[in-house]
């Protein structure tokens, strides 16, 4: 049967009315063709998170329904890869209870590492489409230091990143140091060996479930994607409940090894972002629409992006329709013109410019 993932905002939750109510669900669970395996607790935020097989959805919120009356907020169905990416990391069970450790339930909040690698190319005529792949050495090199410090990669190329994920903040926050330094000391002494390359991270942390989610993590990818997205070149971006669930992180917040940015510039980019996601097609989107959008002056607009990201609303707007542009030409399904057209940029001139301004090279010159 197929393998679902539920999450419930229960304020004041406590393990024992948790491990009640689980009870109450194994008594009814047959009547449903229900099987519940585990679940998660997270007391401070008062959350609750069940793993469960099931014919259906809707059968699995029915044996709830009838157990204990609490209510599902979101269910999804979970592959099974995906879950023991996330969520496997040989804790122990009490009562069906996830643990991180004896007296300490597991909260089921991960933490997402992205990185993005630009390989630098130089302008010749005769490059092969190989030079924009994510580069080998590189790529080798960051796969060993997840490892080391317990990652797990989830997908080799999302959006042309690399994305892993952690259990704790520490871990992922000590695999993105390690990362910095190591591609820093090869970019300097083996530039013409496979490290000329442009490099920056993302580090996130979420639940496993979320009211508007299809995925499990999704909006914490999300979140780890755009945060790398806006870092400057050599650049590790976190949010600042990393900073506050760690003492280890907090100090490397301090020391500026790790840029933060606030809940509030979180929540003004996760709108940007989707405002701008959501209309870059329109090659008549500018920064005019987006400052209405977002319920902004143009100079209030200009002042607040520039700040987090030292981006212009132009050049922001812009450097997200080249990126999609990429990731398209990466496909090798349609040709350069129509690429330019899909991201909102009807002018071929003024595409390839701007592109190879970003990348180093006309995107005509790309053997696909």
């Amino acid at each position: 049967m197929p393998l679902f993932m539920d999450y419930h905002n229960v304020p004041g939750i406590t393990i024992e009315f948790a491990k009640k109510a689980h009870l109450e669900d194994l008594a009814v669970q047959d009547k449903y063709r229900v099987k519940y395996h585990q679940f998660w607790v997270n007391e401070e935020a008062g959350l609750v998170f069940c793993l469960m097989e099931g014919p259906d959805m809707e059968s699995c919120v029915s044996t709830h329904r009838e157990a204990n009356g609490v209510e599902v907020c979101n269910i999804i169905e979970v592959d099974g890869g995906m879950y023991s990416a996330f969520m496997a990391y040989g804790q122990s069970l009490d009562s069906d209870i996830v643990m991180k450790s004896p007296g300490q339930a597991d909260s089921g909040f991960r933490f997402i590492l992205t990185l993005d690698i630009i390989s630098l190319t130089s302008l010749k005529e005769d490059i092969n489409f190989d030079e924009l792949k994510f580069p080998d050495k590189p790529g080798e090199k960051a796969n060993d230091l997840i490892g080391r410090y317990q990652g797990r990669i989830l997908q080799q190329l999302k959006n042309d990143c690399l994305i892993a994920s952690f259990y704790t903040p520490e871990s992922a926050v000590q695999a993105a140091i390690a990362i910095k330094n190591e591609f820093c000391h090869q970019i300097i002494n083996n530039k013409n060996k496979g490290w000329n390359i442009s490099f920056k991270m993302g580090i996130s942390v979420g639940q496993p479930v979320t009211e508007e989610e299809d995925q499990l993590f999704e909006k914490a990818i999300e979140q780890s994607y755009r945060l790398c997205k806006i870092a400057d070149p050599g650049e590790i971006m976190t949010s600042v409940l990393v900073g506050k669930l760690s003492v280890f992180c907090d100090q490397e917040i301090e020391n500026h090894t790790v840029k933060v940015i606030n809940e509030a510039e979180q929540d003004f980019l996760d709108q940007l972002f989707k405002i701008v996601e959501g209309n870059y097609p329109d090659n008549e989107f500018n920064v005019e629409l987006l400052s209405r959008e977002i319920g902004m002056s143009r100079p209030h607009l200009y002042r607040k992006l520039r700040t987090i990201t030292g981006l212009s609303p132009v050049a922001f707007i812009r450097d997200l329709r080249l990126g999609k542009a990429l990731s398209l030409i990466k496909q090798r399904k349609k040709n350069i013109t129509e690429i330019a057209l899909d991201v909102g940029m009807n002018n071929p001139s003024y595409f390839a410019k701007c592109f190879q301004n970003k990348y180093g090279i006309l995107p005509s010159q790309i053997a696909i």
